[in-house]
């Protein structure tokens, strides 16, 4: 008989197998092809949940990025209209067929969002809006139309554009006018398990789970968008780069002189993370501070502001004693965003111009 260790192995896998329990029912017969079918159906409505969280985003980022503009630095200023737009090449690849689907989508571009407040929704434009011309020129078409469209847009200070745009069959004509915003973009991933939001020197990102949380509050996304983009405007990104590179060079320097006495050390790591959490906490102070006036400016009601932080103590309970990390307490930032209104409103009261100290 052959005692190799490969026959000895397949052999306790075939009594593991025999010897195992199995289910006593029978079953109804299962259908691989359904199940298929129900795959789509499934996804479809996730897209759609995606798609709708998605737009409440847009429709209060772009509110806030035209409205708030005073906040972000004249480099970091460009001019647009206030549209979200998207071809059938659009949006995240794993739903970009169900987003197609549920938004007529192909090679013209249509209108996705328009901000609460911006140039586009004050002078008519509409979701499902098709763009056809711009400025008497055929609108952008097919792959590139996305990039194009905003090229064309930013390109022009202070103009007014001419539309010709297909809403429900009929073509119409809108005017309007660029006007700035501060440049930075803005994302819903597809996470639906992590509570996250966060601001990269460029984007404003947000998980879809946070998203979807937000969106239940009345005033949750814009005060999380406004935050982030503080720490954008602020250049808060750049800082902590600055300081996790000092942190680092000062455990070069550690790791060097160790080495030289026969002790292996990682100085220069422990002190890049020492450098990137060095006033984190300042830093989300800071943003929250100034979120409270990027909402005032952007015609948010922010008397109930501090109260949202007592909301998300009820979801994220460790945050509420939480010290020592990146981010204050809940309970020191409602404390300190009620006193950030009150020095709002006293502005508002005294006619001063509506800018943080």
């Amino acid at each position: 008989m052959n005692n190799t260790p490969a026959v000895k192995i397949l052999l306790i896998v075939f009594l593991l197998f025999i010897g195992c329990a199995q289910p006593q029912g029978t079953l109804p017969q299962y259908n691989q092809q359904l199940s298929i079918e129900e795959q789509k159906i499934q996804n479809q409505l996730f897209a759609d949940s995606w798609l709708k969280t998605y737009i409440d985003v847009s429709e209060n980022g772009l509110n806030i990025l035209f409205n708030a503009v005073d906040l972000c630095r004249d480099e970091d200023q460009i001019y647009g209209i206030g549209v979200d737009i998207a071809t059938r090449y659009d949006g995240p690849e794993s739903i970009r067929a169900e987003l197609t689907k549920s938004l007529f989508l192909s090679d013209e571009i249509t209108v996705v969002a328009t901000g609460i407040n911006t140039p586009a929704r004050i002078a008519g434009f509409k979701k499902g809006d098709k763009i056809i011309k711009i400025n008497n020129m055929s609108a952008p078409y097919g792959i590139d139309a996305n990039s194009e469209f905003y090229k064309i847009i930013r390109e022009a200070e202070n103009k007014i554009h001419k539309f010709v745009i297909n809403r429900d069959g009929q073509d119409l004509i809108i005017e309007v006018g660029s006007k700035k915003r501060c440049r930075f973009g803005f994302f819903v991933d597809l996470d639906n398990s992590t509570f996250n939001a966060f601001a990269d020197g460029n984007y404003i990102a947000l998980s879809l789970r946070m998203a979807k949380w937000l969106a239940q509050d009345e005033i949750g996304i814009a005060l999380v968008f406004a935050h982030e983009l503080a720490h954008n405007a602020n250049r808060h990104i750049d800082d902590k780069k600055t300081n996790m590179q000092a942190g680092a060079g000062v455990g070069l320097l550690l790791d060097i002189f160790a080495r030289s006495q026969g002790v292996q050390t990682d100085f220069m790591n422990m002190g890049a993370n020492m450098g990137a959490m060095s006033y984190s906490i300042d830093y989300e102070n800071e943003a929250d501070y100034l979120s409270i006036y990027a909402l005032a400016l952007s015609g948010y009601d922010i008397n109930d502001a501090a109260n949202f932080w007592r909301r998300f103590a009820v979801e994220v309970p460790s945050s509420i004693y939480s010290k020592g990390g990146s981010h204050p307490s809940t309970s020191e930032r409602f404390v300190r965003i009620e006193k950030t209104i009150k020095e709002v409103y006293a502005k508002i009261n005294n006619g001063e111009k509506l800018l943080p100290n």
